[in-house]
């Protein structure tokens, strides 16, 4: 296998490549993680049969493949389609007695949650609970930032709770739980909040794969080094998305085909065998967005971070009128307007919270976090940064 193919390997081709290799013949490993990762963003609220808790109504993959339409396509931010990967996943000697069960979604406006878990019977004897990222919801987002000022947000106190159901309905598996973007964060908190005693005994592993990070505070507490050793947290070389909370844990950087914040696409991560393609540390660009980034964030008191979530926030969600980035995307010209009229009916205090925080944001990421983006997530940022400004200008 020449260096080039090595490079540019995906989990697609490990699915050609190592497919035909049982979990009996070859360990569960960091690409199985991710490719279950993937599989959780798939739309599954149209099969009923997922939601049981019950492993006795656990649906083979293939069952559940040979469900899913065209609508049921992935609710994550990528533009790709997951469930193709999916289905060649379950054609696989290696994936085809894979299980799923205890599927369930949760959109809570009110609490600021947007959850989402599904869980597989791993054929080792194992179970494996994957959490969905963050999806097109606004209010998926917002906790997201909610992240930098609250000690748990809601979905993270859900992350564990669910965890520990799945472990009771399965009382003589390991545990293994895992996630992508926030969902990783969520399988990481979730480890260092699991009940003692099947933290101790039954916890493999918990994979963060470009999730948010976590304070110093939290590292350093007895919890979370009680699985420090079973925590595992992937970045790309030059995603920003992994690097919005703090990373005081330990964690690997990865290769990808794709440029800049583009590498956050899990379809991207380059593999070689079993595992990912290891490399020695963040990229130029990968290390310039995350001092940009705990700069900026740095800059604001917990305070000032909520006041900031809250009015922006309420602005960008038109006071709870639009629901969906894809509102505001599809909404064009149209759709900046109205923020712009949102803004400029605001009280004084959010247009002064607002417009300080966009200032310290273009002062801050100017062009180098865009300028190797892929063109639809560099429209988006120039979009959020146009706007930004506009909305600093209204207030000279």
């Amino acid at each position: 296998m020449s260096d080039e193919t090595k490079a540019s390997a995906t989990v697609s081709d490990y699915l050609r490549w190592r497919g035909d290799l049982t979990f009996a013949q070859d360990g569960f490993n960091e690409v199985d993680n991710l490719l279950l990762c993937i599989i959780s963003y798939i739309k599954l609220e149209n099969i009923p049969r997922l939601r049981s808790f019950d492993p006795q109504d656990a649906m083979p993959m293939g069952d559940v493949c040979r469900l899913l339409t065209e609508e049921d396509e992935q609710l994550g931010l990528s533009t790709l389609d997951y469930i193709p990967l999916m289905r060649q996943a379950a054609e696989t000697p290696r994936f085809r007695e894979v299980s799923l069960f205890a599927f369930e979604s949760l959109h809570d406006e009110d609490r600021q949650m947007q959850f989402a878990a599904v869980s597989f019977l791993l054929p080792d004897g194992s179970v494996y609970a994957a959490y969905r990222g963050t999806d097109m919801t606004i209010v998926g987002w917002q906790e997201d930032f909610n992240m930098s000022f609250l000690s748990a947000v809601p979905a993270q106190v859900k992350a564990a709770e669910y965890a520990g159901a799945v472990a009771r309905a399965c009382p003589r598996r390991a545990l293994r739980i895992g996630g992508h973007s926030k969902g990783g964060n969520l399988a990481a908190w979730a480890a260092v909040h699991l009940d003692e005693k099947l933290q101790r005994k039954r916890l493999i592993a918990a994979y963060n794969n470009d999730g948010p990070g976590f304070s110093r505070d939290l590292v350093d507490t007895p919890s979370y080094q009680a699985v420090a050793d079973r925590l595992f947290t992937y970045i790309p070389a030059s995603s920003i998305v992994g690097v919005l909370l703090e990373h005081a844990e330990d964690y690997e950087v990865v290769d990808s085909t794709a440029r800049s914040i583009m590498q956050h696409e899990p379809l991207s991560w380059c593999v070689e065998g079993p595992r990912f393609v290891h490399l020695g540390q963040r990229s130029q660009l990968g290390q310039l967005s995350d001092g940009v980034l705990r700069e900026w964030i740095g800059s604001m008191s917990p305070r000032e971070r909520e006041q900031f979530s809250r009015a922006f926030f309420d602005i960008l969600s038109r006071g709870g009128r639009t629901k969906t980035l894809e509102d505001l995307r599809s909404g064009g010209l149209a759709a900046g307007a109205a923020l712009l009229r949102e803004y400029a009916g605001a009280d004084e205090e959010k247009k002064k919270i607002i417009s300080e925080i966009f200032r310290r944001l273009a002062v801050d990421v100017k062009d180098e976090l865009m300028k190797a983006a892929g063109a639809g997530v560099r429209r988006a940022g120039e979009s959020i940064l146009a706007t930004g400004q506009a909305i600093a200008d209204l207030r000279k």
